[in-house]
């Protein structure tokens, strides 16, 4: 929608359309808005942060200027620091948007911010000298730029900062005597770390009344869940639960699929809107979490989004795995159920899906994963690379989430696991490479130690398909199988009993590999196994239906077969 358009809207169509918007077609949007005030103070302090981001100088003190003191709490909580400790050049910029945006939010910010996160501001700006004699005082201030109000308290500043810090402190002068003495003694007293620390202290307490707990704490909700923890957890009915603000509207907007937690919202929306608002303040507190994991960084839109896509996601696999796809069913968990407790559900689905693929890696490979994933073939390779990325069974954390392994044009691709859809996709291929490697273990008990050995020399010989390829090779000669390499004359006898010429191509004689099938598998392992044997015999036929076997065979050319050197 273009800015004329948006202009001609009332009010109310005005606000349908920025809620819907991304943060920078917002930024673009504000200045036509007919009721800036109202929308800037119907905002949570999150999006107001995130829409800050996209405004120039004199739309950001329009914005300020509207904004209620739980905004400005939160906008001077994330703008003036870095990591545990206050920017002097963030907190300058701060106060030169505050003051910007007139003397009433500047005071009011003032008078109810903690003292110690006022005085570890200005200690980065600021210096104060208090000479007793005057005599002294040219030499004590030097050339430095400086002021005084009152003849007591100079105050030494960099010139860039000068007219912005004397702004504020004639303000605090001229509203607050009393505070304006306690701030000058403060920086001259106060011990830097000790209060920095208090000041990061009570910060940490008000993110967290937003949803932002500290890092480690955050951490938690990607701790597994048992069921009869789970079973055990307040209801919602239960816990005292406080009425939001302002609600944020990005965890609806932003969605990059529909999900089956959106047939289940769906469903909340017909039965009314009071337990949806719920739901949805939910999910931006959770969203709120996932950003805190990796340190509070809401400085772009794109950071904030991966947060809430991924709340999404976690939420959305939890939910489908305990109403088993009924959304009904999962209507009425989001109604009696928190969605920490549906995300770290989720979560336990999928570290389960880690576990069986890390099982095979300490079962097989000696906790080795590098020479795991040099043993498998595609999609295999892709598939555990992803399950497995970020470390071990026990590293479940916000870097190290399972991946969902997609193939496009033959490069690989990796995702977070949206749905129990993509879990039902992988599954079978960590269960089918897990049955492949138990067959091989069973007819060839020292395969695995010799691979692992090689590997650590310096290069395995043959990959999961090869060795199987091998194994089928030697059962086509004679009925017997083995996992030595073939030697030149086997592999000429094999290409001529092994394949058969078809409407003039050559394809795997007819019925071998059913033969092969039926020896060594039930029924239920053949139809278990059907999708990788099918790959195996796909690189065979592939690979060696063209080769004229009454010329001599480059074994370097064949990846399908363990050929003898």
């Amino acid at each position: 929608m273009d800015k004329d358009q948006f202009e001609a809207l009332a009010p109310q169509e005005q606000a349908k359309v920025f809620y819907q918007s991304s943060f920078q077609e917002r930024g673009d949007l504000f200045p036509y808005c007919h009721q800036p005030d109202t929308l800037t103070r119907s905002l949570s302090p999150e999006e107001l942060y995130l829409l800050t981001r996209e405004l120039d100088r004199e739309e950001l003190t329009e914005v300020i200027r509207y904004a209620n003191l739980e905004q400005l709490f939160f906008l001077s909580d994330i703008d003036c620091w870095k990591k545990d400790r206050v920017s002097g050049k963030r907190f300058a910029g701060w106060l030169h948007a505050l003051i910007g945006a007139g003397s009433q939010n500047f005071v009011r910010w003032f008078e109810e911010m903690d003292y110690e996160m006022v005085v570890t501001g200005f200690k980065k700006m600021i210096k104060v000298v208090k000479p007793e004699w005057e005599y002294a005082l040219d030499e004590v201030l030097g050339d430095s730029p400086y002021f005084t109000l009152d003849n007591m308290y100079y105050i030494l500043v960099e010139e860039d900062d000068l007219a912005t810090v004397k702004q504020a402190m004639e303000k605090i002068f001229e509203h607050h005597r009393g505070k304006y003495v306690a701030l000058l003694e403060g920086i001259l007293n106060e011990i830097e770390d000790e209060i920095e620390e208090e000041a990061y202290r009570r910060r940490e307490m008000r993110l967290a009344e937003h949803g932002f707990p500290d890092p480690e704490r955050a951490r938690h909700i990607y701790y597994p869940i048992s069921r009869e923890d789970f079973e055990k957890f307040p209801l919602k009915q239960k816990t005292q639960h406080s009425e939001p603000a302002a609600i944020a509207h990005y965890p609806s907007a932003w969605s990059e699929s529909r999900l089956f937690l959106d047939d289940a919202l769906a469903l909340l929306q017909e039965e009314g809107g009071e337990v949806l608002e719920g739901v949805r303040e939910e999910l931006m507190w959770l969203s709120n979490k996932v950003v805190a994991c990796e340190g509070i960084d809401l400085s772009s839109e794109e950071r904030v989004r991966r947060g809430v896509e991924r709340a999404r996601h976690m939420v959305n696999i939890g939910l489908e795995d305990l109403s088993g796809g009924d959304a009904g069913k999962a209507c009425d968990i989001l109604k009696h159920r928190w969605l920490e407790i549906i995300f770290r559900w989720g979560a336990g689905v999928l570290q389960g899906l880690r576990g069986e693929a890390w099982g095979i890696v300490s079962k097989y490979w000696k906790d080795d994963a590098k020479v795991c994933f040099d043993f498998l073939d595609a999609p295999y390779e892709g598939i555990f690379k992803g399950v497995l990325q970020g470390g071990g069974l026990r590293n479940f954390t916000p870097s190290g989430l399972p991946l969902y392994c997609e193939e496009e044009k033959g490069d690989l691709g990796f995702r977070e696991f949206r749905s129990a859809r993509d879990i039902e996709k992988i599954r079978p291929r960590v269960k089918e490479a897990d049955l492949a490697h138990d067959f091989l273990m069973h007819h060839f008990a020292t395969l695995f130690d010799r691979l692992h050995l090689e590997a650590k020399r310096g290069g395995m010989r043959g990959t999961l398909f090869s060795v199987c390829g091998t194994v089928f090779a030697w059962f086509a000669l004679d009925g017997n199988i083995s996992d030595r390499p073939l030697p030149e004359e086997k592999m000429r006898t094999f290409l001529e009993k092994g394949f058969t010429r078809d409407s003039g191509k050559r394809i795997l004689t007819p019925g071998l590999a059913e033969k092969f099938m039926g020896h060594f598998f039930s029924v239920p392992g053949r139809k278990s196994l059907e999708l990788f044997w099918g790959f195996v015999f796909s690189q065979l036929e592939s690979e060696l239906a063209g080769l004229d076997f009454r010329k001599k065979i480059e074994p370097r050319y064949i990846s399908c077969l363990l050929l003898a050197k």
